[in-house]
């Protein structure tokens, strides 16, 4: 076999594949759109409670590039904020403009 090929094969098993293609790739910052300008603004639009954290974001930016850790360590917010702001600005990048979901009401157990 070629000795390229085992030492490029190794180092796959060793480090995984995104260590072959340059990394994770970067977060894109869209530009607001319509109504939304700012933090704030996104976060009402989105619902579930979210504006009531909009003075934790610093900037659009900083809205778009917040990670995970920073969001729980830095910031305080519990997992099912990180996960519905996260997801919607996941969606904002695809595109969709933010609308209200209302939350499932929760179902009482019956014994």
């Amino acid at each position: 076999m070629n000795s390229t090929f085992v030492r490029n094969i190794s180092r796959v098993s060793a480090t995984g594949i995104r260590s072959l293609h340059g990394g994770a790739p970067k977060k894109v910052v869209p530009i607001p759109r319509g109504d939304i300008t700012d933090p704030a603004a996104f976060l009402k639009k989105i619902g579930r409670n979210s504006a009531s954290v909009a003075d934790k974001f610093k900037s659009w930016e900083h809205l778009f590039t917040a990670s995970t850790a920073e969001m729980k360590g830095d910031m305080a917010l519990s997992v099912k904020q990180r996960r519905w702001i996260l997801s919607w600005i996941e969606k904002y990048r695809q595109g969709v403009d933010p609308y209200v979901i209302p939350a499932k009401p929760v179902k009482k157990k019956t014994k």
